[in-house]
């Protein structure tokens, strides 16, 4: 629910171009957060806020005065700890708000098959899909794209399983 908030008022605050730069300096910063070392320095009370913000900034690696506001507001209240959380959160709301989503396509499929699938997937939810291949042997494919919650999987197995099933009900 704060997540929310704080994405919703992100958002609120920014134009189309920020948008999309304050993005990528959150997903820089959600990438860092894994680190204990990120934790250790955003927590230390060795540094005053000032001095975190300009340190998250170049990690982030942006000068936008409106994200320098968005990291102060959340050292001062103490919720940085929720950067990874704001991250999804404000990763589901900007694709909502341009319309596209990423996924992935795990198994062994050709370029042709992956344009074919993403185009299936944009008719179907009347908006822009961007799938990655993840090379993997599983015998049959499967695909994801989270934020609209699709998980598609035809995998061999199962089809021989099922095709088995109706031939023993039709005996």
């Amino acid at each position: 629910m704060i997540v929310e908030k704080y994405v919703k008022a992100l958002l609120a605050a920014l134009n189309e171009e920020e948008i999309v730069e304050v993005y990528e300096a959150v997903a820089r910063l959600a990438l860092v957060a894994k680190d204990p070392k990120f934790i250790l320095l955003v927590k230390s009370p060795l540094l005053t806020i000032d001095e975190k913000v300009e340190i998250l900034k170049e990690l982030a690696e942006c000068k936008n005065k409106k994200f320098e506001n968005f990291v102060r507001i959340l050292l001062e209240n103490k919720r940085i700890d929720l950067l990874k959380e704001i991250y999804q959160s404000l990763y589901a709301a900007v694709s909502k708000h341009f319309n596209t989503y990423a996924g992935v396509v795990v198994g062994k499929v050709n370029e042709n098959t992956l344009k074919a699938i993403e185009e299936k997937l944009a008719q179907k939810f009347d908006a822009t899909i961007k799938l990655k291949l993840k090379d993997e042997d599983i015998n049959g494919i499967k695909v994801f794209v989270d934020v609209l919650n699709v998980e598609v999987s035809v995998l061999e197995d199962k089809i021989k399983q099922d095709l088995l099933n109706q031939i023993l009900k039709a005996i």
